[in-house]
């Protein structure tokens, strides 16, 4: 049985130099495309806050705010906790013209480049 100190819960590949950097590529990779993989600016036609948008199917949307944004927003600007509003309907309806105009797809095709069967 191996001890406790030598048991990791996935290899870290100590021995092999070239592989761990690889993995270390990978996985660096793999949360760049997490967090911003098909993301398209989007600006709201009412208070010009933009935004990052991916549209994962028609009823699947993910909106990214920044500072910025948040304290341009009309609507969530004079909210007590802005976690708490479901979503902004002007922005809203800005993401539905970037759709109509073909602007942000109605559903995301961004392929990962590293891994195009994700």
């Amino acid at each position: 049985m191996t001890s406790a100190t030598s048991w990791s819960k996935a290899p870290d590949f100590t021995g092999d130099p070239e592989r761990r950097a690889a993995v270390a590529r990978a996985t660096s990779d793999d949360k760049q495309f997490y967090l911003t993989g098909g993301l398209r600016e989007i600006e709201c036609r009412a208070c010009h806050a933009c935004v990052r948008v991916k549209k994962y199917s028609p009823y699947h949307t993910s909106v990214q705010w920044n500072a910025d944004a948040r304290t341009q927003c009309l609507e969530l600007d004079g909210a007590d906790n802005p976690a708490m509003v479901p979503t902004c309907s002007r922005l809203s309806a800005s993401i539905d013209h970037g759709v109509a105009e073909g602007i942000l797809p109605k559903e995301s095709t961004h392929e990962d480049p590293t891994n195009p069967a994700r």
